[in-house]
């Protein structure tokens, strides 16, 4: 559900609703929660960027079976007609497009599944093949030196800050602190598709 069909149900949703993932713990010691799980739901996911939340019956996920994808894991992460674009983009640049057809293949599959890491991870390799397509030496130059739309910049600035996410998720040391990244955490996928779909395009 979006957060908006939330509130047509239950009025409007707090702040904190909005901005910290917590709130919609299954705590039962919380109003919110206790209300959901005494109507026999719980929350599967959420995803805050894109202002959604999954829930599921309680008990259909069996202990040791895998998560049921959220409904917003059904569609590709990156679009299907944009990784051919790309591929043709780069042949036009002379560039061999194999490695990172397979690197968008394995992220949509990953991603699909809700394997955390490892979508954070084939999101940073594919990052990495933006450049060259752009003509640029790395990704910051990328950022810096095309010219990109308003809203795109935007994007891709937040996309830079997500290498950074994404250097946690790959190098980030076993510890006594258990780790916090999701799925729910990958960036949305208007931004990703929106800049590679530049980059297909870009002259």
């Amino acid at each position: 559900m979006t957060f908006t069909a939330v509130e047509e149900l239950v009025g409007r949703l707090p702040d904190s609703a909005y901005r910290h993932r917590p709130w919609w713990g299954n705590n039962d010691a919380s109003v919110q929660a206790k209300a959901w799980l005494d109507a026999g739901w719980q929350v599967e996911s959420v995803n805050q960027a894109a202002k959604e939340v999954v829930f599921a019956r309680v008990g259909t996920n069996k202990v040791g079976s895998a998560p049921r994808p959220a409904a917003a894991r059904l569609t590709p992460y990156i679009d299907l007609q944009i990784s051919t674009s790309l591929a043709a983009k780069a042949e036009a640049l002379e560039l061999d497009s194999g490695k990172l057809s397979k690197l968008i293949a394995e992220l949509n599959d990953n991603f699909s599944r809700g394997n955390a890491y490892a979508s954070h991870a084939l999101l940073r390799a594919i990052l990495d093949h933006i450049p060259p397509l752009l003509g640029c030496a790395d990704f910051k130059a990328a950022v810096s030196n095309h010219s990109w739309s308003r809203t795109d910049r935007s994007y891709v600035r937040r996309l830079l800050d997500f290498k950074l996410q994404a250097d946690d998720a790959l190098h980030r040391q076993i510890s006594e602190s258990a780790g916090l990244l999701g799925i729910d955490d990958m960036p949305p996928r208007v931004w990703v598709n929106r800049i590679l779909q530049e980059c297909a395009h870009a002259m």
